[in-house]
């Protein structure tokens, strides 16, 4: 039975290396992305986080055609 309990806590902190693996990637993807949306804004003028000039979403609602 400890071996059983060894084998399983070996299992759940490889299963954490894992996840921290992964959430260290996505934390520079979020870094990269921001930075480019950065980049956006200083040199083309484009403020990609705040656009006034899109209609904003009003759900799952329909739309009118004109």
């Amino acid at each position: 039975m400890k071996d059983s309990t060894t084998q399983k806590l070996k299992a759940l902190e490889q299963k954490i290396k894992e996840l921290e693996r992964t959430v260290g990637q996505k934390q520079i993807q979020i870094d990269y992305l921001e930075k480019m949306i950065d980049i956006a804004k200083d040199e083309l003028d484009i403020d990609i986080k705040k656009n006034s000039n899109t209609q904003q979403s009003s759900g799952s609602a329909r739309t009118k055609r004109k």
